[in-house]
């Protein structure tokens, strides 16, 4: 099934334009540098300010802070084309998260000084929602962020800081309100990565990547750095989340792995027989392909409503269905490749160089990080089939 939102001249021609330029600019270590597998290095620098310099981190910004206008379809397209050839933009949070968030409710001043640096691909910033003890029920975060002066003074710990240790700033989420309703009591910051006081400790994942935990010891931040409105912080993070789950979220991105293990089944032979021949091989291959084709239907539903600014809780739906096919798909595959699947992706004797087995350690965080499958299965209950909260 071939689906494409675009429909004017225009976007053909910008989708053409996106992918020519991936052809020739990408290689298997940029692929590979961002947020989720290498980090940040310096060749993903220089690739984020070569797209910068295209004007695609602009896509409808206004021209008054470095953006290059067009409509939210041209980002969709972008976003497509770089899960289509297997990338990522480096500096997601500042893109899809902290920039638009800013964009919509940050000062002038904060407009100014921070949407021309994430349009030119020069700023990142690592994510400071999720805490020990709250995990993905934001409204429980115990940070604090008490008011002296002309300052926010911080004091408390986050976890699962995917980005800081190579961001320029953290995009952090603490209670300035804790004695106030619990979704009023929440603000926005951000935060110099660097500043005194801030501790910065590695975390390593199953899946290989480093995150972090970041400890605030009497930090002050500026009150100049509070975006938008204090105690509104909730609300902007809600607000950004649909936009966040299907930009950061391509059931693109499950072909071409989907299709390197099709290609791997026709090749191969077990005891004799191809595992093409295979009716268990075939069944479960099947029932893959059947789901990557459910979930792009989902995934286009989501988007057209996005863009007809009617969007509800259908982006939670894509990313639980997505995130949980991505698993399958790993599990699945690694059924099909048997003991050999398990070698690491240095063995000479390992099949699709080590793919699976990196990802299935990788897709474990895919049902927790952008909210957990429960959270989003809760969602949907109360806010598409109309279930009671109890």
């Amino acid at each position: 099934m071939n689906f494409n939102l675009t429909t004017t001249p225009e976007e053909e021609a910008f989708r053409r334009e996106v992918s020519d330029f991936l052809k020739a600019e990408l290689n298997e270590e940029l692929r590979r540098q961002h947020a989720l597998d290498k980090g940040l290095g310096p060749e993903a620098r220089a690739f984020n300010r070569k797209i910068g310099q295209k004007g695609w981190l602009g896509l409808g910004w206004p021209e008054e802070y470095g953006g290059s206008g067009g409509s939210l379809i041209y980002e969709v397209i972008l976003i497509q084309e770089f899960a289509r050839h297997e990338a990522h933009i480096p500096n997601e949070i500042a893109r899809y998260m902290a920039g638009p968030t800013i964009l919509h409710f940050g000062s002038e001043e904060m407009k100014k000084e921070f949407l021309p640096k994430i349009v030119a691909g020069e700023i990142e910033f690592g994510l400071g929602y999720t805490e020990p003890p709250a995990g993905s029920d934001l409204v429980a975060m115990q940070m604090r962020a008490v008011e002296e002066g002309d300052y926010f003074v911080i004091d408390g710990q986050k976890t699962f800081n995917t980005e800081s240790h190579y961001a320029d700033y953290h995009w952090l989420a603490a209670k300035t309100n804790p004695k106030g309703p619990r979704h009023e009591s929440i603000s926005l910051f951000v935060v110099d990565q660097r500043a005194p006081g801030i501790d910065i400790r590695p975390l390593e994942t199953l899946g290989g990547e480093r995150t972090n935990e970041v400890y605030y010891d009497n930090v002050k931040v500026p009150k100049s750095r509070l975006v938008g409105e204090k105690n509104k912080g909730f609300f902007y993070m809600v607000n950004a989340l649909n936009y966040e789950r299907l930009a950061l979220f391509q059931m693109e991105r499950l072909f071409p792995t989907l299709n390197r293990l099709i290609q791997y089944i026709k090749e191969t032979r077990r005891n004799g027989v191809l595992l093409a021949d295979d009716p268990v091989v075939r069944n479960k291959l099947a029932q893959l392909v059947v789901e990557a084709e459910v979930g792009k239907c989902l995934e286009y539903k989501a988007l057209s409503m996005l863009l007809d600014g009617r969007i509800d809780y259908e982006a939670g739906v894509v990313k639980l269905f997505g995130s949980e096919l991505r698993q399958r798909l790993c599990y699945k595959a690694m059924e099909i490749l048997g003991q050999f699947g398990l070698l690491e992706e240095d063995s000479p004797w390992v099949p699709l160089k080590g793919e699976i087995a990196r990802l299935c350690r990788a897709s474990v965080v895919d049902t927790i990080g952008g909210g957990t499958s429960e959270i989003i299965r809760n969602i949907t209950a109360m806010r598409g089939l109309r279930l009671p909260r109890k």
